[in-house]
């Protein structure tokens, strides 16, 4: 059991570049041409942004407890049986001294990238009606849920990457060409060990990321395999990366997975990653080899959590992570809290 203690207020929206607001992964246009119909048609800000405040003294969490020392004002349990608890703080010292406590910080946006660029395009849109009616210079802020980087709750998912639709795939010539990159370990496998296998072999992954090592796991179903892949010593120095990407950005496991594997091995590069057309992906490893079973994908890459000091360094650095790196659980119930200005 966990509990992740956040709270929900509206925050300023601002341009990337002024440096207060920091995403970490790129977005999609069309969800957010979606969105921002929505948002036109309605008035309505129904969506929260998960962001992230780093507090290592945790100082705001302790004023928070005083205002949820007391039952909630709402419960609601969300599809994933997790409880969500509502508290009202009106207190105006309380919230005064939250304010002054967050005044020289930044934040990370962990969940929200595209609501988050909706609501600032919507602010450059609206900008000719703030002179009429004074109230639309309230849509310069966003509802956001702030939550303190260093918590113990705070819950980071792996999210797997199925493989499909790659042509002139041969899964002998993939592994080939992965003992030119990665130190493989092989486990043949069956229908009722492909779980357990999986697991013990995650669980090395991560014994390796733990200590600065690139690892991650192959399934390879029409061979009955899984193979731990241990991302060679040296190799990183010979590899042609992708331009202006930071050390931190080239440290991470998805990013050898993407850069090596996915885009030089595979043939899925920025087009298709944008275009969708050959990964699917899934955070629960066990739904991962299942859906690979029953839907005919070529291969599967499992992958351990990025920690969240790794994304924290990368978002320093001024770089974006890799598209679905991240999955932070649970994810924030919708409709619990709404802003409507005008």
């Amino acid at each position: 059991m966990r509990t992740r203690k956040g709270f929900i207020a509206l925050g300023e929206v601002t341009d990337y570049a002024k440096g207060v607001v920091h995403p970490h992964e790129r977005t999609l246009s069309k969800p957010k041409q979606d969105r921002l119909n929505l948002l036109r048609a309605t008035l309505a800000d129904s969506g929260l942004i998960f962001v992230l405040y780093s507090d290592p003294d945790g100082k705001i969490e302790a004023l928070l407890d005083s205002a949820t020392s007391r039952s909630a004002d709402m419960e609601a349990q969300d599809l994933s049986q997790d409880w969500n608890r509502l508290w009202k703080v009106e207190s105006p010292s309380l919230i005064k001294e939250i304010q002054a406590a967050l005044s020289e910080k930044t934040v990370i946006i962990a969940d929200g990238h595209h609501r988050y660029e909706v609501a600032l395009a919507f602010k450059e849109e609206i900008q000719s009606r703030v002179t009429d009616d004074e109230r639309w210079k309230l849509y310069d802020y966003k509802l956001m849920s702030f939550v303190r980087l260093e918590t113990t709750g705070l819950t980071i998912f792996p999210i797997h990457r199925l493989v499909q639709n790659v042509s002139d795939y041969d899964p002998w010539v993939l592994l080939r060409q992965l003992s030119e990159h990665f130190e493989m370990t092989e486990v043949m496998i069956n229908a009722d060990s492909k779980a357990s296998v999986a697991q013990s072999l995650l669980k090395e992954a991560g014994r390796l990321q733990a200590n600065s090592e690139n690892a991650f796991v192959l399934y390879l179903p029409s061979l009955g395999k899984m193979i731990l892949l241990v991302f060679q010593k040296g190799m990183s120095d010979t590899l042609a990366w992708p331009t202006n990407k930071s050390a931190a950005w080239r440290k991470l496991d998805i990013s050898v997975l993407q850069t090596v594997v996915l885009g030089r091995l595979l043939g899925i590069g920025e087009k298709q990653l944008i275009e969708q057309s050959n990964l699917e992906y899934v955070s629960d490893f066990r739904e991962a080899i299942r859906t690979t079973d029953q839907r005919g994908f070529q291969c599967t890459f499992l992958l351990n959590a990025t920690p969240i000091d790794h994304v924290k360094n990368v978002v320093e650095a001024g770089d974006l992570l890799p598209q679905k790196s991240t999955h932070f659980y649970p994810k924030l119930m919708e409709g619990l809290v709404f802003a409507k200005h005008v």
